[in-house]
């Protein structure tokens, strides 16, 4: 009887001590959700000053393989079905930890790049013109994550190889052709500072932009203001010389809507400044309007999740997916009936790039209206004919006669 007691004892201890392990589990698992963004943000912290940081090898874009997409630049570019060249500067795909830039030697990402990012954020814009998409040592989402001179730095590292890109672009681009821009995420937010660079002013390239879309980045109104200047917000489906700009958000994404609008920083000419308090740019893809309209899921033209297809297939896109209207300088949209088109549940997920386009379809039939609105306004000059396809004029032989072998002047009948 003792010794049963002891084994009673025994197993109720041993019971307490479960008990005790597993709501300390269960605590630690809700501290842990509910912290997981910082959390999240720690593990991504190179902890180093990027000024000691030794940056991985720059990209040289006179080499097609710094390219995740770009034509045969030995065909005539007037060959092409499309009438405009697109430059596409791509999401974000790295996370940080060791490094506060993207190594050019990551194939692991470099791979997700080519399997994810081309068919959902590149190939959309095929239609419209031929795909300029560079690879560069982008900043880290870390670098996104937080305020501090490091991330400036890192962003303002990647924007460089960016600028370098587009140079390479406008060699290869004729002035006859309508230019489309593209940014998605980290990508918009280097666009903001493309524009600044080569559209502000009296540049010649904005008589060439059809459109620049700036997609999941703030862009606060008062832009156009300034470094943005003589640039105007899109008025409708069919405008160019115009910019395009939205943020997507669904419901039950509070969190991220708030981080968008008041933590993030844009690039004000001299330096990168808070979008806190100022109004953003917002316009429905649904109906390329400004204005705060519910558009119904009717006008969705189609999302697409694409993984690992070739550069030349164009996928299937699901219609009617979403309605959308724009609150606050931010698209807010309904929960898409496809899951494959919500943002996954993970770690650190609304701090990534979705591995789907929502507005694919969308974007890609607007790319081609506006290339073909700005090419029928006649604005853009026209291509001078080339040499083999003038009508070829025989030329006869006049023998050049020396002076002292010529005729005198009394021979020639008077032309009186």
């Amino acid at each position: 009887m003792p010794r049963t007691d002891e084994t009673a004892k025994r197993f109720s201890l041993w019971r307490k001590l479960l008990g005790g392990a597993f709501l300390v589990l269960v605590l630690a698992a809700v501290l842990a959700w509910t912290y997981r963004d910082d959390i999240f943000q720690t593990i991504q912290d190179p902890r180093q000053p990027f000024q000691t940081y030794d940056p991985p090898e720059a990209p040289i874009y006179s080499d097609p393989e710094s390219w995740l997409s770009q034509p045969d630049l030995d065909v005539d570019p007037f060959t092409f079905d499309a009438l405009g060249d697109v430059f596409v500067v791509v999401p974000s795909v790295y996370r940080g930890g060791e490094h506060y830039v993207l190594p050019s030697d990551d194939l692991r990402r470099k791979s997700k790049l080519e399997r994810i990012v081309r068919p959902n954020y590149v190939t959309p814009y095929g239609d419209a013109g031929r795909l300029f998409a560079p690879f560069y040592r982008q900043a880290s989402l870390y670098s996104y994550m937080t305020t501090r001179e490091d991330a400036r730095l890192a962003q303002d590292f990647a924007y460089q190889d960016v600028k370098r890109a587009f140079h390479t672009f406008l060699k290869h681009s004729p002035p006859e052709r309508p230019i489309v821009l593209v940014g998605h995420n980290q990508g918009a937010a280097h666009l903001i500072r493309l524009l600044d660079d080569f559209f502000s002013g009296e540049s010649p390239l904005i008589e060439r932009l059809a459109v620049a879309y700036v997609i999941d980045y703030p862009l606060p109104l008062d832009l156009f203001e300034t470094v943005l200047a003589p640039l105007q917000p899109c008025e409708d489906a069919v405008d160019t010389n115009c910019v395009v700009a939205f943020g997507t958000f669904m419901p039950g994404e509070d969190v991220i809507t708030e981080r968008f609008r008041d933590r993030l920083l844009v690039h004000g000419g001299q330096d990168y400044e808070s979008v806190s308090g100022r109004p953003l740019l917002c316009i429905n893809p649904l109906t390329w309007l400004q204005n705060g309209n519910y558009a119904p899921e009717r006008l969705h033209l189609g999302g697409v999740a694409a993984e690992g297809l070739e550069p030349d297939i164009r996928p299937a896109a699901s219609p009617n997916q979403v309605g959308a209207r724009c609150v606050n300088g931010t698209l807010q949209v309904d929960r898409p009936r496809s899951r494959s088109l919500r943002r996954p549940i993970q770690v650190g997920a609304k701090f990534r790039t979705l591995p789907s386009n929502l507005f694919y379809e969308d974007l890609k039939q607007n790319a081609v209206a506006r290339v073909d609105a700005l090419v029928a306004s006649g604005t853009l000059p026209k291509r001078a004919r080339r040499l083999d396809d003038l009508d070829v004029v025989p030329i006869q032989d006049s023998p050049v006669v020396p002076a002292q072998d010529r005729p005198p002047r009394s021979q020639f009948p008077d032309p009186r």
